[in-house]
């Protein structure tokens, strides 16, 4: 009697130590990633795997240009009720050196023209300062379209808008898209602008701080991960 009354204590405190380690091993399945271990006790339990959904993503990085090619990244960036903008551009040579940045308040604007005003307003600083190989890149998939295809333009900066492409077919110009994470700078430009004036704009010739730091990233070349 004493015999089977220890082996059934024993078979049901095996009994509980097996559901409390089912237990806890589904809540770390389903809270973290599974490895060749948890296969293992998998298996050993009868404990169905539940493996977490892997998210695609892409590796993101500002690039520097090719030698001999200036890239200008720009962006915009909308405020308040009714809708003001501002807009920031930063302009860079191949070796990544920062060679100026410009940032300005144009007052009324929606967010697609702030976007089209800081290509614009690069494009026709890229002409000041005698450009003849450039690479815009924004973070609108709008603009880029239009530098191609002329459609979607806002109608109250066609005009300007045609005037840039007319530039841009003198000399070699290119324009592409990058995510937001990929062009910190520019998008740290446009919203220091939000502090200007309406119509006041401001050139520098050495990096201010409030861009330093996204400076430094770009650089260096670090990546992140965004979800394809």
């Amino acid at each position: 009697m004493y015999f089977n009354g220890k082996c059934s204590y024993i078979s049901h405190l095996i009994n509980i130590i097996i559901s409390e380690v089912k237990l806890s091993f589904t809540l770390v399945l389903t809270t973290g990633p599974a490895a060749m271990s948890d296969l293992k006790i998998s298996l050993l339990f009868g404990i169905p795997m539940k493996l977490k959904r892997v998210t695609p993503a892409r590796e993101i990085c500002w690039t520097p240009s090719e030698e001999g090619c200036i890239k200008i990244n720009c962006d915009g960036s909308t405020f308040e009720n009714p809708s003001n903008g501002s807009i920031g551009f930063v302009i860079r040579n191949y070796k990544a050196e920062f060679m100026g940045a410009m940032t300005q308040n144009i007052g009324y604007a929606s967010p697609l023209e702030a976007e089209f005003g800081a290509c614009m307003l690069a494009m026709e600083k890229a002409r000041e300062l005698l450009f003849t190989n450039l690479w815009i890149e924004t973070d609108s998939t709008v603009v880029v379209k239009a530098f191609t295809t002329m459609e979607g333009i806002p109608w109250r900066l066609f005009t300007r808008w045609s005037n840039c492409m007319k530039l841009c077919q003198l000399i070699r110009c290119r324009c592409s898209y990058v995510p937001r994470i990929g062009n910190l700078v520019a998008d740290a430009l446009a919203k220091n602008g939000q502090g200007l004036a309406f119509s006041s704009f401001q050139w520098w010739n050495n990096p201010p701080p409030p861009i330093l730091p996204y400076l430094h990233q770009d650089n260096i070349g670090l990546r992140f991960h965004v979800p394809i």
